[in-house]
């Protein structure tokens, strides 16, 4: 479909167009003739969630977490719970006004609860304040919804909030208490059928229209409501904005304080464990008499080492003595004999050996034992004093001043005591050193356990203390977390809300415009699928695509009222040029020839188009013979008045012209000769001839014409003598353009193209004055030279007038 067509098609149902958005405009209009004024507020909180808090200051930006808060920030906001505390507190403030306040509630909108509300529920209203909080005998019962009262009542409600103060905020809140009880208790109370039915103001479907959106990606959230009543809208924002803030602070430090209890918890057993283990090592020192075991073991390791070093010195130099001694005595010949007859001496020197012992034992003991310190210098002056008597008892017995050996006696009996002497001391000393060695050996008998129970003991420590400083770790971030929460979950309202002055504008002028926009779109709609599922050939080339043969002309439909188109001129100038082919079709050579005029239906126009043709054909002299089955062609039918429907929506006349010259019956514009009819003879499967179909006198009496049209009968309804088509020099098929082409029409003319080849063609008849310009170019009308502009436009022939 070009521009062109789609204006046309515009056109044609302009009226319809226009009358069919009006209805519904004006319908629209009848059924918002009192519309409901609606008023508007809205508030602005502040979360501070995008930005964070000033506490953790190693806190990043996470843009999932921010949505993930400003999610549960609004899935709050719009939860059933919030919803049904608002609507409570609204009732029970509007419950306990004495007379209506615009600032709160209309007149009106107070007599309509005031007439709904029962005597019962005034029962639970309470009108002043009382002494102690009541008893919370329902908490159980009433489940979260009562729990949440409950803290509300300990943290009064924000009252940034218009609040009426001809209440008693106390008294406020003990009625919402009591309204939330009587609510929870059955499912059949007022104050339950009216938060969960349809009420305008106190329904949880009238709060839900709370719209809260958060305002790009600032830490701002914008809580909007709309309803028909200033002061109700008003207040219903701010008691919203008030529960939303102390739902929101509850929820976020509930949850905080309970991880803070529990590292509380977990932080009192760990120091418990921790202790125990700490008692436990000081038990074990104390039992073992351990001040600081790696110390006092180490300390021990090294006199232990150095005690072995010196004893081992110290056996080496008695053996040396003993060596030296037993040396002596082979040089003394005599000693044997000394010391059998000196026993005095032996005894001496078994007491000066007792002694030195004793005073080795002191020297040994001396730090530890202040006693054996005291005894030191008396057993010094004993061993001195043995000393003396035995060297003087050895100069007495021995007399003689030298040895075997010729040495002086002196000298080697000098010798002799010094080793004796120094013998003895080493042996007192070796003895003193394999006690403290077994001393030794039982200290570490005890040290050697005592290191595994205490690495044991300690390693219980350790980790006693790494739990407990985990934990220390764990508490002192959730009371960051905590203190962080309260601060973050401080909602501040910062644009509260403002009492509307002047009703929302209506939305009746959108609603007009938008009946008026539906009503013209189903119109057009309508129209552009009626266009689009019509299957009749309507125009020559769709008749073209669908009957599959060449067009021989194209005749419109004789309108009565054509409207500025001189119709006349177009069918005379669409039959010139329909005769003009035919005669180039049938071709130019001499003899009769013959034109047969046939369509697959009745009532198609064969007879008025040959009749037609065969008069302009006689126009330019030539000689025709118009050949019509017997039976009576009827006469077109009377134009009856045009249909209201039609005048009424503004289309053309679709009346024909029954009186037009170009619908007259043959006989009155042709020779009477020239226009005959003919009955079906014996042989019509046989005639091959024209004028096999006339009788014999007929045949006489006619001359010999140069165009013979024979009219066929419907070739649905009928058979045609096959031979004659055959011969025929050019087969018309005359279709009507406002009907489908059927499976059967096909048939039909696939049968009859058999015998005339490409002897056949079709002309379309009746099609609107429009389609004919596609054969006569642009129809002669009286056109405004705007109209004429704005065609070419649309053609996109804007150089149409120039002159070559």
């Amino acid at each position: 479909m070009t521009i062109i067509d789609f204006i046309r098609l515009i056109r044609k149902h302009i009226v319809l167009l226009i009358v069919v958005p009006v209805i519904m405009a004006a319908m629209v209009i009848l059924l918002t003739s009192k519309p409901k004024l609606t008023y508007a507020s809205q508030a602005v909180l502040y979360t501070g969630l995008a930005t964070g808090s000033s506490i953790e200051m190693d806190k990043t930006f996470n843009y999932f977490m921010t949505s993930s808060a400003f999610d549960n920030l609004l899935n709050i906001i719009n939860s059933r719970e919030t919803q049904q505390e608002v609507a409570i507190r609204l009732l029970a403030q509007h419950l306990m006004l004495k007379q209506a306040d615009p600032k709160y509630i209309s007149q009106q909108s107070l007599d309509e609860l005031r007439k709904i509300v029962p005597a019962y529920v005034y029962d639970y209203v309470v009108t002043s304040a009382p002494a102690q909080p009541p008893a919370q005998t329902d908490t159980a019962k009433a489940g979260q919804d009562s729990a949440a009262m409950a803290a509300m009542a300990e943290q009064p409600i924000d009252k940034s909030y218009l609040f009426p103060g001809e209440i008693n905020y106390a008294a406020y809140e003990a009625t919402v208490r009591n309204l939330t009880n009587l609510m929870n208790s059955s499912d059949t109370n007022f104050v339950y059928a009216l938060l969960n039915y349809e009420a305008p103001h106190y329904s949880i479907d009238a709060i839900s229209a709370v719209k809260a959106i958060r305002m790009a990606n600032s830490d701002l959230i914008k809580l909007s409501y709309e309803t028909d009543d200033p002061g109700i809208c008003q207040q219903t924002l701010s008691i919203f904005n008030a529960v939303c803030i102390q739902n929101y602070k509850q929820i976020r430090e509930n949850r905080s304080d309970d991880v803070v209890k529990y590292f509380e918890q977990q932080l009192s057993m760990a120091n418990a464990q921790l202790k125990s283990a700490e008692d436990k090592l000081l038990a074990f020192n104390k039992s073992n008499n351990i001040i600081n075991y790696y110390e006092q073991s180490k300390a021990v390791a090294v006199v232990k080492e150095d005690m072995e070093v010196d004893y081992n010195n110290k056996k080496a130099q008695l053996a040396g003595l003993q060596a030296g001694i037993t040396r002596l005595e082979d040089k003394l010949s005599i000693q044997q004999q000394v010391q059998l007859k000196s026993t005095s001496v032996l005894d001496k020197k078994k007491q000066l050996g007792d002694i030195n012992y004793n005073i080795a034992m002191a020297e040994a003991t001396a730090n530890e034992n202040p006693a054996s310190a005291q005894q030191l210098p008396v057993l010094k002056k004993q061993a001195e004093s043995l000393k003396q008597e035995i060297r003087s008892s050895v100069d007495d017995l021995y007399s003689y001043q030298n040895t075997t050996d010729g040495l002086p006696v002196n000298q080697v009996l000098t010798s002799w005591i010094n080793n004796v002497i120094e013998a003895e001391n080493m042996k007192a000393k070796l003895m003193v050193m394999d006690q403290r060695n077994r001393d030794f050996q039982q200290q570490y008998a005890v040290y050697a356990p005592a290191g595994a129970n205490i690495k044991r003991i300690e390693r219980e420590i350790a980790v006693s203390e790494q739990g407990y400083l985990e934990i220390l770790h764990g508490l002192n971030l959730a009371k960051l977390k905590l203190q962080d929460s309260e601060m973050s979950s401080n909602l501040k309202a910062v644009d509260p809300p403002y009492y509307p002055l002047t009703a929302n504008p209506t939305k009746r002028k959108v609603l007009v415009i938008a009946a008026a926009l539906i009503g013209a779109l189903l119109v057009l709609g309508i129209v552009l699928l009626m266009e689009y599922f019509d299957d009749t050939l309507r125009n020559l080339a769709r008749a073209t695509k669908m009957i599959g043969l060449p067009a021989l002309g194209v005749f419109p439909k004789v309108l009565l009222k054509p409207g500025n188109v001189d119709l006349s001129f177009v069918l005379d100038r669409a039959l010139g040029l329909t005769t003009q082919q035919l005669e180039q079709q049938a071709g130019a050579a001499p003899g009769t020839k013959t034109i047969v005029v046939a369509s697959t239906m009745d009532r198609e126009g064969k007879t008025t188009l040959g009749s037609n043709m065969a008069r302009r054909l006689m126009e330019s002299g030539k000689q025709v013979l118009l050949l019509s089955p017997s039976a009576a062609t009827p006469a077109p039918t009377p134009a009856r008045r045009l249909p209201i429907l039609h005048r009424m929506l503004g289309y053309a006349d679709p009346r024909v012209d029954t009186l037009h010259p170009f619908l007259a019956s043959p006989v009155s514009y042709l020779p009477a000769g020239s226009c005959q009819t003919y009955a079906r003879p014996a042989n019509w499967h046989s005639a091959a001839d024209y004028t096999d179909l006339l009788a014999p006198a007929q045949v006489q009496q006619a001359a010999t014409p140069d165009y013979v049209l024979v009219e066929l009968p419907a070739l649905l309804h009928s058979n045609y003598p096959a031979a004659l088509v055959a011969q025929a020099d050019l087969t018309v098929l005359a279709c009507r353009a406002n009907r489908t082409w059927s499976e059967a029409d096909e048939r039909a003319v696939a049968t009859l193209q058999a015998h005339t080849g490409d002897k056949l063609q079709f002309i379309l008849n009746g099609v609107g004055l429009q389609e004919v310009e596609a054969v006569l170019g642009e129809l002669p009308k009286r056109r405004t030279k705007l109209r004429r502009s704005v065609k070419n436009m649309l053609r996109l022939q804007f150089y149409s007038n120039n002159q070559i």
